[in-house]
């Protein structure tokens, strides 16, 4: 455990609260995943996972650089719907996590 967080630390040692990493290792487990699945999944609030998915994502909501490790790709079953998906960055952290 002491070695996965502190993979997540290189990111950001201070500023990745702890549903940034459930979030992360959620969409790592189903890539494609919507953000009410993560909702129900988490149990967290669509603004909390919105925001959350933003800012692991590759620009902040507040407009700074994000971690860049989740993408948001348009539903093609679903045009009002979003799915979540793992950027190059995210597919290397959850290979240095798989390896734990």
């Amino acid at each position: 455990m002491e070695k996965a967080l502190a993979a997540f630390a290189t990111f950001s040692p201070t500023a990745l609260p702890a549903h940034h990493i459930q979030v992360f290792l959620r969409v790592s487990k189903e890539e494609g995943c919507t953000y009410a699945e993560i909702e129900d999944a988490l149990d967290l609030t669509n603004s909390t996972v919105s925001r959350t998915i933003n800012a692991l994502g590759q620009v902040h909501r507040k407009g700074y650089a994000g971690f860049d490790l989740l993408e948001v790709r348009p539903d093609p079953e679903e045009g009002r719907r979003y799915t979540v998906w793992l950027t190059a960055k995210g597919k290397a952290l959850k290979r240095q996590l798989d390896n734990i």
